[in-house]
């Protein structure tokens, strides 16, 4: 990525001036919400060191690298970042939170993510720990089968994923 581009989580800023010393690991992210910038733009640059580095319990231990670069690094191609919230913070919280929608296109179509992500500060690092994914909302003009694959972009069949509530 060319350093004098436009970042690509979207805050308008260049990514020389935004994500790319966080994402290099050169930086370490001052908030939540840089830091799920950071995390955003790593997925669009496909680095896996930096998704790594910046989890932390549980979400580490389920994550799956093999599994991420399959689904979403080689199959996905990531357009947008938008945030929802992400409540201020001051320097002596230890933990925050960031509600987004990641927009991406999956074989031919366009897709979101919508998370609300958990981040612990520890060692005055912050680091991702858990994303409670909101269930994506479906146009009434769309009808979607038990057995089609999940909007969502899991890979799921609808009924095993989002349809399941």
């Amino acid at each position: 990525m060319q350093e004098h581009s436009i970042c690509p989580c979207c805050s308008g800023k260049n990514f020389v001036d935004c994500c790319k010393e966080i994402v290099a690991g050169n930086k370490m992210a001052q908030t939540p919400l840089e830091l799920m910038r950071s995390r955003y733009t790593a997925h669009v640059c496909k680095d896996m060191a930096h998704i790594t580095r910046t989890m932390r319990n549980k979400a580490l231990k389920l994550f799956d690298p093999d599994k991420t670069k399959q689904e979403w690094f080689d199959q996905c191609e990531w357009t947008k970042l938008e945030i929802i919230d992400a409540p201020n913070i001051t320097k002596h919280s230890k933990d925050g939170i960031v509600e987004f929608k990641a927009y991406y296109n999956f074989q031919g179509s366009e897709h979101i993510l919508h998370e609300r992500s958990k981040f612990l500060k520890l060692d005055n690092n912050w680091y991702y720990i858990a994303g409670q994914r909101k269930n994506p909302v479906i146009e009434t003009s769309q009808k979607i089968g038990r057995n089609d694959d999940c909007v969502c972009g899991s890979g799921k069949k609808y009924k095993k994923c989002c349809g399941t509530s």
